[in-house]
């Protein structure tokens, strides 16, 4: 079977945003097998979704020389046309090109432009392939029915500047219980579990999902979802979970998350952020202003 190469090594997050290109590139493509090149555990989760058929571990020692421009491993054979996220990628692009018969073609991941990441990602693709591209990206994303009443909260990010103080949090879930999620949760990983204090979160339910393929099932099923600007938040609105991202540096005209059910929130300072969320919630009709006055009035961030 013909096979269509897909290289990006970056942060989950990162990952996701270049998931509509690789849609509509799979759509264009039906009858090529998108071999991916990344970390196992979010290629793994992309090829869940349909978005890639297998992959390879980009740490592996076969692959060493690949990314030096030296050689194709075995592993990789002879693809037909590639796409590659990679900072400096240009002797790989001329490797492949050699026995490609579809371009080949290396995006910065990082690019210096004004335009959301997604979109750019697919106008950059859609220059080299006949892709069609919709006004709104998270047309591809799945569609979702939510079956439990839950909600969640992701109190942290890569980078402690995305974050808010920990009583914010605490806050958002007493605001919460207040209306109609009766069983509010926080979830924790790795950087949540060695940068804050547990016992600020004594008493609360914590979800510590083992790998991303845990963490979309629980995501999935929840009722609501609020966390800053974060792999999990971008995996969030993905999955169809409604879902409040929360900007507190970052620009979320570059980053922002896409889904069917996102709703944005940029504020640098935790009463604004409180405020804009509580204020979502009664538009949404889960809770009523009288209990907004009362919370604006008795909490302390």
């Amino acid at each position: 079977m013909k096979t269509f190469l897909i290289c990006h090594r970056g942060a989950l997050g990162d990952f996701i945003l270049t998931w509509p290109a690789l849609y509509y590139l799979r759509e264009a493509l039906p009858h090529y097998q998108f071999l991916g090149v990344g970390r196992p555990e979010y290629i793994r989760l992309a090829i869940s979704f349909g978005l890639l058929d297998t992959y390879l571990d980009n740490e592996s020692a076969g692959l060493l020389d690949f990314f030096c421009g030296k050689r194709i491993p075995e592993e990789i054979g002879t693809p037909q046309g590639a796409v590659l996220w990679l900072t400096d990628g240009q002797e790989i692009v001329e490797m492949l090109r050699q026995s490609a018969s579809l371009p080949v073609i290396c995006i910065p991941p990082f690019p210096q432009t004004q335009i959301h990441l997604a979109q750019y990602y697919c106008s950059v693709i859609q220059a080299h392939f006949a892709i069609t591209i919709p006004q709104n990206l998270s047309d591809c994303f799945p569609a979702t029915v939510t079956e439990c009443q839950y909600a969640l909260i992701h109190p942290g990010s890569g980078s402690f500047k995305k974050n808010y103080n920990t009583l914010f949090y605490r806050n958002l879930a007493n605001v919460l219980r207040r209306s109609c999620y009766r069983k509010v949760g926080f979830i924790f990983g790795p950087v949540e579990d060695e940068k804050m204090n547990k016992e600020d979160f004594a008493g609360e339910w914590i979800e510590r999902p083992n790998d991303v393929m845990t963490l979309a099932d629980l995501l999935s099923h929840a009722s609501l979802y609020i966390g800053n600007d974060s792999g999990v938040s971008h995996l969030a609105g993905f999955v169809g979970t409604p879902t409040i991202a929360l900007y507190k540096t970052t620009d979320q005209k570059i980053w922002g998350v896409l889904g069917r059910k996102v709703t944005h929130i940029s504020a640098d300072e935790e009463k604004s952020a409180l405020r804009m969320i509580q204020e979502y919630l009664i538009r949404d009709g889960s809770y009523s202003p009288a209990s907004l006055d009362m919370d604006a009035t008795n909490m302390e961030i």
